[in-house]
């Protein structure tokens, strides 16, 4: 099969179109015919292994798994013989990990939903890991409800138009942030009110939030509690890059100056449960949300597309097309 092979991490020129072996299921995996797969940050750091600190997931020295792509959406080819929820035929998507990139992947059975017949493979494709962060970030750790006022800073990246999305679903009243160029999109997928950061600063003129949702993290605890209400939250997924661990220490510095306010601030990981992917299937199927895509590309052309991924502009998600 063709497939996406880095031997080494790196900028997206490690990544080769390569024919490897086809993988067979182990006893509770499913073999899936890959349609669709999607790109992440997490792929780039699993790339380029900066920081540091994903190497201890990816592996130390050079990837651990050679085939990367951690979001896939396609129909299932062959079942382990401990399989009982698919069979041969179905059509499904989930977050693998690893692998995705490439035209069969298998994965254990417990990672897979179906994909609703609404819903086309690329959008699927578009949801597991930027879906399940916004849908875990706003409600199970902001505790975002109806009614209440979130402020959504980084709105057009991937994360960011899933949470625009999840929030107007929970009911809330949305503010998003985002460049000129993002404006009408971002408007267009629900957000009440939307803030161009290009001319305004959000930290400076904002102000009651019961959720700050934060895909940038730029902004040190000082600036960013003014936006919230005496009992808000500040949400943040990510944060300045430090070369060894990532965002982690700004991190922890702005958990300490968070102890001494009312607000709080934290930080977390998905934890991608399928019944939230299965939750999200459901918003997918009656058109609450809808995935937002820039690009398409296909196979051979998954270099590019990391290329442009890290430079950080795609509004949306960035799909690979098999």
């Amino acid at each position: 099969m063709k497939a996406i092979v880095q031997d080494r991490y790196g900028l997206p020129d490690v990544l080769e179109l390569r024919e490897v072996d086809r993988p067979e299921p182990a006893r509770d995996e499913v073999c899936v015919e890959v349609r669709a797969a999607s790109l992440n940050m997490y792929d780039w750091h699993m790339t380029t292994g900066y920081p540091f600190l994903a190497r201890l997931v990816a592996g130390l020295r050079a990837p651990e798994h050679p085939i990367p792509g951690a979001d896939v959406a396609g129909t299932v080819v062959a079942v382990g013989a401990e399989v009982t929820r698919f069979r041969p035929g179905d059509e499904v998507f989930a977050f693998v990990g690893y692998g995705a990139f490439a035209e069969y992947v298998c994965a254990a059975e417990t990672r897979f939903v179906r994909r609703p017949a609404e819903v086309s493979f690329e959008e699927a494709a578009a949801t597991p890991l930027a879906g399940i962060t916004a849908l875990e970030g706003l409600r199970d750790v902001g505790g975002l409800r109806a009614d209440q006022r979130v402020l959504i800073n980084g709105a057009s990246g991937g994360v960011g138009t899933f949470a625009v999305q999840i929030a107007k679903a929970l009911g809330a009243e949305v503010t998003a942030v985002c460049s000129t160029s993002k404006v009408e999109l971002v408007a267009s997928i629900g957000a009440d009110r939307v803030v161009d950061y290009t001319q305004e600063d959000f930290a400076r003129t904002e102000r009651g939030y019961d959720v700050l949702f934060d895909n940038v993290g730029d902004r040190p605890w000082s600036q960013t509690r003014r936006v919230l209400s005496p009992t808000g939250i500040h949400v943040t997924v990510t944060g300045p890059k430090h070369r060894w661990a990532g965002p982690l220490r700004a991190f922890v510095l702005r958990k300490v100056q968070s102890q001494f306010d009312p607000r709080t601030m934290t930080w977390f990981t998905a934890a991608m449960k399928r019944e939230h992917l299965e939750e999200l299937a459901d918003l997918l199927a009656s058109a609450e949300v809808k995935p937002v895509i820039e690009e398409t590309y296909p196979l051979e052309k998954t270099a590019e597309a990391m290329r442009y991924l890290g430079e950080g502009h795609a509004a949306g998600k960035l799909i690979i097309r098999m």
